[in-house]
């Protein structure tokens, strides 16, 4: 089944046959959270579930929208998933702070880094410096504003010197088309789509990428704790599968992936998602290493050198290796995580 806000509950109907119910019985169930609203940004997930890429490995997921990135790792830690879709470096920043929690990356989905901050073209704010001493609006879990610190010591200010207004999602986009806010951080699939569908056109956005300010990290993936994984690992294959299938989906057709999610949400702008979906599929899925190596194929140096960055900025008690916090053991064959 799958959850849209907090609870959307899929009906079974009345008229299945014995032999169906039976097939029922034998699906393994799980509970999976995405990071953010129901979108086209998670249109792989969201396909997986509706067109039964997860029922295909026999797994009824019960699929539940987020509120942040990096609130992600802390809801698995806590219980409330077995498995989600969220931010690698607040994992990994998580995880160097709570190492018998044993979260783990199954799948780095996200090769390209989608952080932004966002604020409107034109006004006082034109570099990161500018930021200092002004209005920031985000959720606490929000990806962006967990990994600020490290955009800020790559630009070189002082996130010290930043003023932060917390808000629930719904509210982020508005209060910068508002006023009431001076700025925005996010992914860019959200927060710039957004405020387009909100009038503010693309050209009227100020859009800093963390990521052109010398930020390497990864992305988000596919998220667990090792006691799952290795308690269920047919499971775990299974969602990775079933991601990657998603993906793929994406990859080759976008509107077709961002139809499953009106389908799941009836409410969003189905244009709009269309385009959340390309944008997600240009910036953050098909990098160059992608089309290359295909899905999930983490470098290690790559790896190590981003959690030397988040250990510098946010001082770990302790540095976990990248071989802690992620593993290709659940992955399919590199055939099929080839994407074109």
């Amino acid at each position: 089944m799958i959850t849209r806000r907090s609870t959307l509950v899929a009906s079974l109907g009345a008229g299945l046959s014995l032999p169906a119910l039976h097939a029922r019985a034998q699906m393994r169930s799980t509970r999976f959270t995405l990071d953010w609203a129901f979108s086209g940004a998670s249109a792989f997930a969201i396909a997986a579930h509706r067109l039964g890429y997860f029922r295909d490995e026999g797994i009824d997921a019960r699929v539940s929208r987020g509120f942040g990135s990096g609130r992600v790792p802390v809801d698995i830690a806590g219980g409330a998933y077995d498995i989600g879709f969220g931010d690698f470096s607040s994992m990994a920043r998580f995880a160097a702070e709570n190492p018998a929690i044993g979260l783990i990356c199954v799948m780095m989905t996200f090769d390209g880094l989608p952080l932004v901050c966002v604020s409107r073209a034109g006004g006082s704010i034109r570099e990161p410096k500018d930021l200092e001493g002004k209005r920031l609006a985000a959720p606490e879990g929000d990806a962006g504003r967990q990994i600020f610190p490290v955009f800020a010591e790559a630009a070189g200010f002082d996130a010290a010197k930043v003023n932060w207004i917390s808000v629930s999602p719904e509210l982020r986009e508005p209060m910068l088309v508002r006023g009431q806010a001076d700025a925005i951080t996010g992914f860019v699939s959200s927060a710039v789509i957004s405020l387009e569908g909100l009038g503010v056109a693309r050209a009227q956005q100020n859009i800093m990428r963390y990521r052109d300010y010398g930020v390497p990290l990864y992305s988000n993936g596919v998220i667990t704790t090792r006691r799952y994984a290795e308690a269920n690992p047919d499971i775990v294959r299974g969602i990775v599968r079933g991601i990657s299938r998603g993906v793929q989906l994406m990859v080759r057709g976008p509107a077709a992936a961002a139809a499953t999610v009106k389908d799941a949400e009836p409410l969003v702008d189905l244009p709009l998602e269309t385009a959340r979906t390309r944008i997600v599929v240009d910036e953050m899925i098909m990098t160059d290493h992608v089309k290359a190596n295909g899905l999930s194929a983490v470098v290690p140096a790559r790896l190590e050198a981003g959690l030397g960055i988040l250990e510098k900025v946010y001082r770990f008690p302790r540095r976990p290796a990248g071989s802690e916090l992620y593993t290709d053991a659940y992955l399919p064959a590199r055939a099929d995580r080839l994407v074109a």
